[in-house]
């Protein structure tokens, strides 16, 4: 029986898009090594900063607006697939598609988020390869 408990870490780790679970103080907690890939940041160089260090530019126009930094935070609500701009390690930005949720506590207190980002271009490329090669697996090429 899988305990997620013990493997939530390599569940998270496993995964395509880059993950980045935060707190409510946009302090990075964790970030799966294909957001590393995707941003050219090391975790270290990521965990224990904010996620403003990123300029989203989904995130920038709510920064401080009505008492919250963050509009996810403000809404208290997941945010739907959205293209963004992130800044990456080499300072040029990033065309992404980000999603994000609200992480709550037993009380429903709301004590973080999760976000997802997959890079445009990963995007156009797996469509485009599964949907006009005949490739219908539904797998990367």
């Amino acid at each position: 029986m899988l305990d997620l408990t013990k493997n939530w870490k390599k569940v998270i780790d496993s995964l395509y898009k880059g993950i980045m679970v935060i707190d409510t103080d946009g302090a990075i907690w964790h970030v799966n090594p294909a957001f590393e890939r995707l941003t050219g940041f090391g975790a270290d160089e990521l965990m224990g900063n904010t996620c403003t260090m990123l300029a989203c530019s989904c995130c920038e126009p709510w920064y401080g607006q009505e008492g919250f930094w963050c509009m996810l935070f403000g809404s208290g609500l997941a945010i739907k697939p959205m293209t963004c701009r992130i800044n990456g390690k080499s300072g040029h930005p990033l065309n992404v598609i980000k999603q994000a949720s609200i992480l709550r506590n037993a009380k429903g207190d709301m004590v973080g988020a999760v976000e997802t980002i997959w890079k445009m271009d990963d995007l156009k490329q797996s469509i485009s390869a599964n949907c006009c090669s005949g490739n219908s697996s539904g797998f990367f090429p």
